[in-house]
C-alpha cells in the first residue's frame, strides 16, 4: 500500500509541476553570463531549470549563427547544470530551437510544445525569419516583426520583458509588426516573447500522440 501511495503521489507531483511550467510561461532564451552566452529554460530573469531535472527533458538543443548573406553555421551546445553553453560572439545573430515532451491533462488532447530562440546585437539591420515562429528586427529602432512559417503573423500577443523582469504587452498589427518602447537608460538584457501559438497539427513524440502543436519564441538582446 505504501508503495502504491508513493507512486500515486509521485505522478500527481509531476503533473502539478507540468502545470506550473505552463502557467508561469517557461521560455527557452539566450542569456549572457560571465562564462559567455547560455541557452536557458525557465523564467526570464528568474528561476530556470537545472540538470538533473526538467532541463534534461528538452529535445536536443540545436543552435547556429546566421548572419545576413551567409550560410547557417552550426554551433556545439554543451549541457551544463543551469543551461546549454555555446561558443559564439555576442555581435552575431544566434538562433536555437528545441522542444518539450507531449503535455496533456485530463481528457484534453495532447500538446507538443516547440521552442525557438534568437539573440541579436541590435535593431539597426533587418533580419529575415529563419524559424517556424520567429521574431526579427525590421531595421528600425524599437520595432520587430513576427513571422509564422515565413509569413507575417497578425494579432498575436507579444510580451516585452525588461532587465528587472517587468512585463509589457503588445499586439502585432496586420503585417506582424510591433512597436515598443524601452528606456535607453535601463541597460541589460531584454526579451520579446510569443508564447503558445498553436496549430492543429497531429503527430507522435517519444511514442505519445498529440493533436495540437504549440510554438514559443523569444528574442533577446543587450541594451548597452
Amino acid at each position: 500500500m505504501r508503495k502504491k501511495r508513493f507512486l500515486f503521489l509521485l505522478i500527481i507531483g509531476i503533473a502539478n509541476l507540468c502545470i506550473i511550467h505552463e502557467s508561469h510561461g517557461h521560455s527557452v532564451y539566450f542569456e549572457e553570463t560571465a562564462g559567455g552566452i547560455v541557452v536557458r529554460f525557465g523564467e526570464f530573469q528568474g528561476d530556470h531549470e537545472e540538470s538533473p531535472g526538467y532541463l534534461d527533458q528538452l529535445d536536443a538543443v540545436t543552435a547556429w549563427i546566421q548572419n545576413k548573406g551567409e550560410k547557417p553555421k552550426a554551433l556545439i551546445t554543451t549541457k551544463k547544470k543551469q543551461g546549454f553553453s555555446l561558443e559564439a560572439s555576442l555581435s552575431a545573430s544566434i538562433l536555437a530551437q528545441t522542444g518539450f515532451p507531449v503535455m496533456a491533462r485530463g481528457d484534453n488532447p495532447g500538446r507538443k510544445p516547440n521552442f525557438y530562440a534568437r539573440w541579436i546585437s541590435g535593431f539597426d539591420a533587418k533580419i529575415e525569419p529563419a524559424m517556424n515562429l520567429d521574431i526579427v528586427p525590421t531595421g528600425k529602432a524599437d520595432q520587430a516583426q513576427v513571422f509564422f512559417r515565413g509569413k507575417p503573423l497578425a494579432d498575436v500577443e507579444v510580451k516585452l520583458y525588461s532587465p528587472d523582469a517587468e512585463e509589457e504587452k503588445y499586439t502585432s498589427d496586420k503585417k506582424g509588426i510591433i512597436n515598443f518602447k524601452i528606456n535607453p537608460k535601463a541597460t541589460g538584457i531584454y526579451m520579446l516573447k510569443v508564447a503558445r501559438y498553436s496549430e492543429e497539427l497531429k503527430g507522435f513524440d517519444r511514442g505519445v500522440g498529440y493533436a495540437v502543436t504549440s510554438h514559443n519564441c523569444s528574442l533577446t538582446w543587450k541594451q548597452k
